[in-house]
């Protein structure tokens, strides 16, 4: 009995060591990528708050502190910041027109093809997007979208609708299957069904996918940059790569630009991260 004991302590003290040990690690291994993370943006934080007399002494608190570079971004960077929102919160909406139906249609439905037309639209996400904009260019250029912001909400559309589908697909297929059939039974109809009873339970989904492509239309350069030209839409991430190309380089307000570019993604993973991991959670 005793040797049984000793042994189940044993065992007992080993699976107590390895919690521990894999806590520690995860621990250690998340300071370890912050320590990478952090500086860079603390460093730019605190040159966007220098004159231009202290961008380069090598401090972490200048010695005078000014928020006139913000004001300036403000000032000048206040068109490109509105045509990038217009341009996320368009790409975001035609995505979410498109995926909602397909991905209800796909994942709760059966029809014939169902699997071979989810499939095909997967693959896309394997297709190097870089080589469609030689024909998305020249395509837009002939219907009238080059340089104006609808040509870039389509633009997005190739790349962001198929990761949506795969998310909303994904969590619609997990949800109960006789949930239609209750709110029927109550007089919905099978339209009526969708819209009051899926919709709203779907809510973390479509909040995470929504999300994702504003994000995608937020932060794209290489679209934003070919289909435009300057003389219409301007996305801040094309206007802040041609300040830092510039022939003045007036690095105090490049570095406010980038915070303030970054800023609107932030606040919106903060205020949807719960909704971004309950859709990741049941996919």
């Amino acid at each position: 009995m005793s040797t049984r004991t000793t042994t189940f302590g044993i065992e007992l003290n080993r699976s107590r060591l390895y919690d521990v040990g894999f806590v520690l690690g995860k621990y250690l291994l998340l300071a370890f990528f912050l320590l990478i993370i952090i500086p860079p943006f603390v460093y730019v934080f605190s040159v966007s708050l220098r004159t231009p007399a202290e961008i380069f002494v090598i401090t972490l608190i200048p010695d005078v502190i000014t928020f006139q570079n913000y004001v300036t971004v403000f000032d000048e960077f206040s068109g490109p910041l509105v045509d990038s929102l217009l341009i996320a919160t368009g790409t975001s909406l035609i995505s979410m027109l498109i995926t909602i139906p397909s991905a209800y249609a796909i994942g709760r439905k059966q029809f014939p093809g169902r699997m071979a037309v989810f499939y095909v639209i997967i693959l896309a996400l394997l297709f190097p997007h870089i080589l469609l904009i030689i024909p998305i260019s020249d395509i837009w250029n002939g219907i009238g979208l080059y340089n104006t912001i609808p040509g870039l909400w389509f633009a997005y559309q190739p790349f962001v609708t198929p990761f949506s589908l795969w998310i909303l697909r994904d969590f619609f297929e997990n949800l109960p299957t006789n949930l239609e059939e209750a709110a029927q039974v109550y007089g919905c109809t099978e339209f009526s069904a969708f819209v009051r009873v899926i919709l709203p339970i779907s809510a973390p989904a479509v909040v995470a996918v929504g999300f994702l492509a504003f994000l995608a239309g937020w932060n794209d350069f290489l679209f934003a940059n070919f289909l435009t030209t300057g003389t219409g839409p301007e996305p801040a991430t094309v206007v802040l790569f041609k300040n830092v190309g510039g022939e003045l380089q007036f690095w105090e307000t490049l570095m406010a630009q980038a915070l303030v570019v970054g800023i609107p993604p932030a606040i919106l993973y903060m205020v949807g991260r719960k909704y971004l991991a309950k859709a990741f959670a049941v996919s």
